[in-house]
């Protein structure tokens, strides 16, 4: 193997390994918010509320959802 094959090998790999840590992570904060989520439900949140603080507001109809069990918990 040359060392411009070698180069390249490398390289992939620093990217595979990267890809792997991303998807690790990301699967690790999940299963930390759907534990948290799971044990505030069932200590009697209203499972809406408990996703809108745990993500907080990430689209347009996550916004409009979150806005409106905020107005009706502050009456």
């Amino acid at each position: 193997m040359n060392s411009d094959d070698k180069f390249w090998l490398c390289l992939w790999g620093m990217g595979l390994v990267a890809l792997i840590t991303l998807i690790a992570c990301i699967t690790i904060n999940a299963h930390g918010k759907r534990d948290k989520w799971e044990k505030a439900v069932s200590n009697g949140a209203d499972p809406m509320v408990v996703a809108c603080a745990l993500d907080g507001v990430n689209g347009h109809a996550e916004a409009a959802i979150c806005a409106i069990l905020a107005q009706g918990k502050a009456r």
